[in-house]
């Protein structure tokens, strides 16, 4: 029995007003395995922001744990090592006691690369898991 089990991963981000929504659900999708996207809908919530200007808050939610396993390896074998090590040697960043926290920059994902960011235009990963700790020192 493995040490850790992931049990849902979610991926939330926002569309500015001055973004296009499709470009943004195409970074979304670019953090999932190919052979998964058709079967995962990204769910939409309009907002108005601070200002009054519109947003829209996209998140996908996986449940299955077996999906939520094999997005979240998707996310991690596509990391580079510096990153990773950085995930490795600063847990107390990235998980708290039931999960992992994951801010992928969002002008990346849409170009096909995943890179860890902590600036504020980002895709949110939150990675549901039994004893994160133990998952993150097996990266």
């Amino acid at each position: 029995m493995k040490e850790y089990k992931i049990s849902s991963i979610s991926l939330s981000t926002i569309v500015h007003a001055t973004e296009d929504k499709e470009k943004v659900k195409s970074a979304l999708f670019n953090l999932i395995p190919k052979n998964l996207v058709n079967l995962l809908t990204i769910n939409e919530v309009h907002l108005k922001g601070h200002y009054g200007n519109p947003i829209i808050l996209l998140n996908l939610e996986i449940n299955d744990p077996n999906i939520a396993s094999e997005v979240f390896d998707f996310i991690i074998r596509s990391i580079s090592k510096e990153e990773l090590a950085i995930i490795k040697n600063n847990p107390s960043i990235y998980c708290d006691d039931k999960s992992i926290f994951l801010r992928i920059d969002k002008q990346y994902a849409y170009l096909g690369t995943i890179k860890l960011s902590f600036l504020d235009d980002v895709i949110k990963v939150k990675v549901n898991v039994l004893n994160p700790l133990a998952l993150i020192r097996k990266l």
